[in-house]
């Protein structure tokens, strides 16, 4: 880039603040292609003509223009490019539709008209291929990111500023290092103002005693590393159900299609999970094994592969962890694995109805305070969720010592969370072996038999025994003690809960199996577990934060 563009360039990013600036030198200053990003109007020594006065192809006019972004590609090998446009950086992943216009804008100011459809699609190859044989790699983020021990979130906003939480509070910022890419149709985050987040309660449907789970979820899905639980709706038609999806999501990840059909395939999950950060899938009537189990992968982060289309050996790997909300008439967590890992709301009918138009109206208003109240409480849990200690610890540990460190900033009690997620857990685990016609069975069988011993196929045969026709007929429904010992071993945690232990030997004969009802049925989750913080946190003072806070609310509302 000649000295002007690159006056030009700096001049541009300046009005922004010195951190933009800073930003983007440190990035160009590693990038081997390119020596800085040029806004859309810029295009010194671009040009249309060879040196003999021939007209050049488009293909290699739009791969200067190309070139003159920041390329880089993310750990997974998609190529990015780093631009400004309008006084702001933005980041565009090369093969989106928004590149492409990029570039097509680009070239119709250099040119004066439209390019061919096939030289933009060989420019675009030509790009991934620098991004990624030339360019950086780089960590890129969708609406939530970890930056050190900060917290950024991409507000969505047309001129890309973002929300940095810290220790201490939060506070709005034109521009950062951290790269965002924004897929799908994302809608701004509500711009925050004094916290408030009590004013949430009038507009969703929820028991005062399940307020504490509501809040802990909508907590979690701001953190960027997960693991995330399942927020899992049911009640009656009517019982408001999608809007309470729709309102959540409006306060974490609003998009302009808030709500996604129940996928049909694992390959249709994914592909959502690739697009939003907090997953809806709206009125499911019941889930397919193979569907539960990819929600469980994305929930607590797992490989979802699929065949790479147009290929016969190729495959589709992808890691991926997002936070989801289900609805749906009946209880959808009929596998206790899934059960475990999600949190069960039940919501009520409705008794006083309000149109939808005042609703919303309403909502739009509180919508500022309520999230600036959710960002004191991820600052409160940045600070502490070190010096939580709970004696007792979940399957989603990750998620209690988060939401009880947080928790607190919003008007809940230390411990609160905990008792409430432990009982939660056990209706959940309940429903689910109530929902199993092997735990039903087994629940039947030690009934009248307090103790038992015998191998897998003993306990086939004496299971048939105590269920009906119809049961032994279904396609899940053990017949060889193989397939026992796997229901066993999926149902063991629901088992534990309603009091069943199961014990596994080995004689020189054969694998034995024991059944016991314990005479207690008290399950590990449902006892109380003891939340503390350490010293040095209770020696902290809160007021420093809430000072600190303060601050921080002060600056947003003068933005």
């Amino acid at each position: 880039m000649d000295a002007a563009s690159q006056a030009a360039y700096e001049a541009a990013i300046c009005e922004n603040g010195p951190a933009i600036l800073a930003s983007a030198k440190k990035f160009a200053a590693t990038e081997s292609v390119a020596a800085s990003c040029v806004s859309r109007d810029v295009s010194a020594g671009i040009r249309l003509v060879d040196m003999d006065g021939r007209p050049r192809k488009q293909a290699d006019v739009l791969v200067d223009i190309g070139r003159q972004h920041i390329l880089f590609h993310d750990p997974g090998g998609e190529g990015f490019a780093c631009v400004l446009r309008d006084s702001h950086i933005e980041v565009h992943a090369l093969d989106a539709r928004v590149y492409r216009e990029v570039l097509a804008g680009a070239y119709f100011d250099l040119a004066g008209k439209g390019c061919n459809r096939n030289a933009l699609t060989d420019a675009v190859t030509t790009l991934c291929a620098e991004a990624r044989f030339k360019g950086e790699c780089r960590h890129v983020w969708m609406r939530v990111a970890a930056d050190a021990s900060d917290i950024i979130l991409d507000l969505c906003t047309d001129d890309w500023r973002v929300i940095r939480v810290t220790k201490s509070g939060w506070r709005i910022e034109q521009g950062t290092a951290v790269m965002f890419r924004r897929a799908g149709k994302p809608q701004a985050l509500p711009v925050p103002t004094k916290g408030d987040f009590g004013r949430l309660w009038k507009y969703l449907n929820v028991r005062s005693g399940d307020r504490v789970l509501i809040a802990a979820f909508m907590l979690m899905v701001l953190n960027p590393n997960g693991p995330y639980p399942a927020l899992i709706l049911s009640g009656e038609q009517g019982s408001a159900k999608s809007t309470f999806a729709k309102i959540a999501k409006r306060l974490t990840d609003p998009s302009e299609s808030a709500l996604r059909s129940p996928p049909k395939e694992v390959r249709d999950l994914l592909v959502g999970a690739l697009n939003s950060w907090l997953l809806c899938i709206d009125n499911l009537s019941w889930l397919p094994h193979s569907l539960s189990d990819a929600l469980c992968r994305l929930s607590t982060g797992g490989a979802i592969s699929e065949r790479t289309l147009y290929s016969n050996l190729d495959e589709t790997l992808v890691e991926v962890k997002r936070p989801v909300i289900l609805n749906g008439i009946e209880e959808l967590a009929t596998r206790p694995d899934l059960a475990e890992r999600g949190i069960h709301i039940e919501l009520q009918a409705i008794q006083h109805r309000r149109t939808e138009a005042d609703l919303w109206q309403s909502f739009e208003m509180d919508a500022p305070a309520i999230f600036a109240g959710l960002l004191d409480a991820v600052a409160l849990a940045l600070r502490d969720v070190g010096d939580v200690k709970i004696d007792k610890l979940p399957r989603m540990a990750d998620f209690a010592l988060w939401a009880e460190a947080g928790l607190p900033a919003i008007g809940f009690k230390r411990g609160e969370f905990m008792e409430a997620y432990n009982r939660n857990l056990d209706e959940g685990l309940n429903l689910g072996l109530e929902s199993s016609a092997v735990g039903r069975a087994l629940q039947a069988f030690i009934e009248r038999h307090t103790e038992w011993t015998g191998n897998a196929t003993d306990l086939v045969s004496n299971l048939a025994g105590h269920t009906d026709e119809a049961a032994l007929k279904t396609p899940g429904w053990p017949h060889s003690a193989r397939a026992l010992h796997a229901h066993l071993n999926r149902l063991g945690p629901a088992l534990r809960a309603a009091g069943i232990r199961i014990e596994r030997s080995r004689d020189s004969k054969s694998r034995l199996i024991t059944l016991c009802k314990r005479p207690e049925n008290v399950s590990q989750q449902s006892r109380p577990s003891r939340v503390t913080l350490s010293e040095d946190a209770n020696d902290t003072s809160s007021d420093v934060l809430h000072d600190a806070i303060a601050g921080m609310e002060n600056e947003a509302l003068e933005l």
